[in-house]
């Protein structure tokens, strides 16, 4: 092979080994590129993906559950408590004042007393019969501690009829715009009710009177004797009897405590007519 033959083929292996080595060149470079677009497109995504993760996480604390409201304090409203509790329950000295609320649908306890309440009276049923709450809807109330009375009334006011009793050590009033006036007026006549006798609330001291207020639109009940009267009669039949009263109006009537007598002679008067009995311990006298 002669020199000029070696390099002409050698001028064409180099110009047919410049298009391969361009077209690697390009593909290469063709790669490249496309190996930094995977790049630059998978940043993105990653960058995508963080912000749309933290976006997630912002709208997860915004629309999570939210804490419940805290109620409002009820300080101002009274101390919750219930139908069942007393004024003995509470730890206080004479003069001393609370306020109670008492819960709806409540339900009717023990009373002793009217207007003025002996200490162990159900303090919620109380307001009920002075016309403070209802039953249905409860509501807040407050009290007065007083000292101790001798003798307590009873009265049917709102639904609730409540007891007579004699003396107990301690008391409580409901503290309203006209207190002062009604346990006043409680102190002076004791509201008693037209079944009521002496000897349920009175303690017997012969010579001793009292005073009590009988209410209007009355029902006759039992009464022993005339003009003296054993002391478990009823106080108000016994002043219509005795011509103090009249069923239908009521009003206020005094007694005076007596010995017992011998017997007891029954009679017709005003309408009413009382019973014969025996011997009686202890007696009364509609003065």
């Amino acid at each position: 092979m002669t020199p000029s033959y070696r390099t002409t083929q050698a001028t064409q292996k180099l110009q047919c080994q410049e298009p391969l080595f361009r077209l690697e060149r390009r593909i290469i470079a063709g790669c490249v590129l496309l190996l930094l677009a995977a790049i630059v497109l998978g940043s993105a995504g990653c960058s995508k993906l963080r912000n749309e993760k933290s976006t997630t996480s912002a709208d997860n604390s915004n629309t999570g559950p939210s804490s419940p409201p805290v109620p409002p304090s009820s300080a101002g409203e009274g101390t919750p408590t219930t139908w069942e509790a007393k004024a003995t329950t509470l730890n206080g000295a004479d003069g001393k004042t609370f306020t109670l609320a008492c819960s709806p649908a409540g339900t009717a306890h023990p009373v002793w007393g009217s207007d003025i309440y002996t200490a162990d009276s159900s303090i919620c049923t109380a307001a009920v019969h002075s016309g403070l709450i209802t039953y249905q809807q409860g509501g807040a109330v407050t009290i007065e501690l007083r000292p101790g009375r001798t003798i307590y009334g009873c009265s049917e006011r709102n639904g609730v009829t409540t007891s007579p009793f004699g003396s107990y050590q301690h008391s409580f009033v409901f503290k309203t715009p006209n207190t002062e006036a009604v346990v006043r007026e409680a102190e002076t006549q004791t509201p008693v009710l037209w079944n009521t006798s002496p000897a349920s609330m009175v303690s017997f001291e012969a010579g001793k009177t009292y005073k009590f207020k009988c209410p209007s639109g009355g029902q006759e009940s039992s009464v022993w004797g005339t003009d003296i009267y054993t002391l478990d009669s009823s106080i108000c039949t016994a002043a219509v009897h005795a011509g103090k009263l009249a069923l239908e109006s009521g009003g206020s009537v005094t007694i005076e405590l007596r010995p017992g007598e011998s017997s007891y002679k029954g009679s017709t008067r005003n309408g009413i007519k009382t019973n014969d009995y025996g011997a009686y311990g202890q007696s009364f006298a509609v003065k």
